[in-house]
């Protein structure tokens, strides 16, 4: 795969309102009095959990900080230079019920980077337990930069590690590119698997049949991944990584990677050629969607990969990426528009050290400034519309006879909703969720109480499964075997005229369309589709056959 734009920053609204003072957004101060806070990770209820460089992880609730702290750490870690210290935190996808949080810090006395797991207090949701760590992975560094330091858990339930390069200058062992050193990766491991040993290996990592490689690489050619994150929406997964001294980058891999990707450091820094020794030609690479110059003298760029905005409160910045700079204070923004990613300078904050930024559970955005010790939100002061979506709602949803299916518009609790049925307002129906019985078009009208802000979503159109309806040419398919192991046979397409074949999953999203112009039969291979149910709907003019089809 090989995505390369060298993007210029655009010069519009942004850029002009940064310029004289006025940012297109507004930060609004949090909490204060904190010691170097580089991290803002929530755990699936409304509490921040705030890490703290010096190795404190401190819970800010309605709005102030615990005097307690959840973990205290600082007799364990190495804080011998800049960008050591405590670095990381994620907690588990089940956390609600398993309890168990993962660190990430350089340890004593030489500074090797730890990732260790923990559990929470039995009598204190508050505080975790000390004496549970089990460290699961250490890596000496051999130097004391470059560290990476973020943990997250994906979509798929597995615990992504960012490694940086191990530091000096110009990655000097090239460390990045080989695939027999963990260091300039990210790695991709199982914590929950049943086995002797600390953690296991996906089987579908990249390199996992590979003696050549380290089982638990997923991604490679990275400088130091200080900051990445996940779109909670589409799955997509956004690295920021700090460049040497002339440009920063922002690399994007989408949801449907197998891994594998290699983001070119040392053969490149951002989109320019670095040191081409042993390098391949460009096809090799996976180059960033947008990366942006050095400018000045000192600290002139150190990039803090962000968040993708999906919160409610502020329509006109769903499915934006937002993202700063540490030394410049800039603050940048990235969208996807016809393709093409976009990316454009939104303002300043006026201060240096933006050290990373931070989701809430309504995917809120936030961000820290370490050498202040505060924590902002942030917010729109120009678009006050609430988000009125309804998820995963670019297609038809199809319902069985007496069954159901669930409408869901994004959430916040500071906002009101009311469901709609073919332009009629259906009464008591005022939660973000809709329980669907009957056929129609749904809209959902939401409200901002604060400010009288108001949006319509569009229409989602609910249909009934059938396949008694009264059909010409289509009567004569047949659809088999089902259910289906891999290959879906269709067979007795007519010869008439043009058929388009569909297939969905059970939330409505169009997995699979193509234009059919031959007749006879048709073979949809369903080999990389998991187990479950899906919806094939093949039309011919006004004809409309619907299939619910097992797999």
């Amino acid at each position: 795969m090989k995505n390369r734009f060298l993007l210029l920053l655009v010069f519009g609204l942004g850029y002009l309102t940064s310029l004289t003072g006025q940012e297109v957004f507004e930060s609004e101060l949090i909490v204060s009095g904190l010691d170097n806070p580089i991290g803002i990770v929530h755990a699936g209820d409304e509490r921040l959990f705030i890490i703290e460089q010096t190795g404190f992880i401190r819970i800010v609730s309605e709005g102030e900080v615990l005097e307690e702290p959840f973990l205290d750490l600082s007799e364990s870690i190495n804080v011998d230079g800049f960008e050591r210290g405590l670095l990381g935190l994620a907690f588990h996808p089940d956390f609600a019920s398993n309890g168990t949080f993962f660190v990430n810090y350089t340890g004593l006395p030489d500074g090797q980077t730890v990732v260790s797991r923990f559990s929470v207090a039995e009598d204190n949701p508050n505080r975790a337990d000390p004496e549970s760590e089990e460290v699961l992975l250490t890596v000496e560094q051999p130097f004391r930069n470059h560290n990476g330091g973020q943990l997250l858990f994906g979509p798929d339930g597995y615990l992504y590690i960012a490694l940086g390069d191990g530091g000096s200058a110009n990655d000097p062992d090239n460390r990045a590119q080989s695939l027999e050193v963990i260091l300039g990766k990210m790695l991709r491991i199982d914590v929950d698997a049943d086995v002797e040993t600390e953690y296991a290996i996906p089987p579908d990592n990249p390199f996992a049949d590979d003696e050549d490689a380290l089982d638990e690489i997923w991604a490679y050619g990275l400088r130091n991944p200080w900051r990445s994150s996940f779109d909670r929406y589409t799955g997509d997964f956004w690295i920021g990584d700090v460049g040497q001294g002339d440009r920063e980058e922002i690399n994007f891999q989408p949801a449907e990677s197998s891994g594998g990707e290699n983001y070119g450091w040392r053969c490149y820094e951002g989109n320019m050629p670095f040191n081409g020794e042993g390098c391949d030609d460009d096809s090799a690479y996976v180059f960033p969607v947008y990366d942006y110059n050095h400018e000045g003298e000192g600290c002139t760029g150190s990039v803090v990969g962000g968040y993708v905005y999906r919160g409610s409160l502020y329509s006109g910045w769903f499915g934006s990426y937002f993202f700063a700079d540490y030394c410049t204070g800039n603050m940048y923004r990235i969208d996807t528009i016809n393709g093409e990613y976009e990316g454009a300078l939104v303002g300043n904050v006026g201060a240096a050290e933006i050290a990373s930024f931070g989701e809430d559970l309504y995917g809120e955005l936030y961000y820290a400034m370490k050498g202040s010790g505060e924590i902002y939100r942030l917010s729109d002061p120009v678009d006050c519309e609430p988000l009125a979506v309804i998820m995963h709602g670019d297609s038809v949803r199809y319902l069985e006879l007496n069954d159901t299916t669930l409408l869901e518009a994004f959430y916040n609790p500071a906002l009101e909703y009311q469901w709609y049925k073919d332009e009629v307002m259906l009464e008591g129906q005022n939660e973000h969720v809709l329980e669907v019985s009957e056929e129609g078009n749904y809209t959902v009208e939401v409200t901002n109480s604060s400010n009288d802000c108001a949006g319509m979503s569009e229409p989602v159109e609910v249909a009934m499964l059938s396949t008694q309806v009264e059909l010409k040419d289509l009567n004569r398919i047949s659809v088999f075997p089902n259910p289906v192991n891999d290959v879906l046979y269709i067979q007795g397409l007519p010869a008439t005229r043009n058929i388009t074949v569909s297939l969905y999953n059970t939330v409505g999203s169009l997995l699979h369309h193509e234009m059919v112009q031959q007749a006879g039969t048709y073979i949809l291979n369903l080999s990389s589709y998991q187990a479950g149910t899906y919806y094939l709907r093949i039309v011919s003019g006004e004809e409309v056959l619907q299939e619910k089809v097992v797999k």
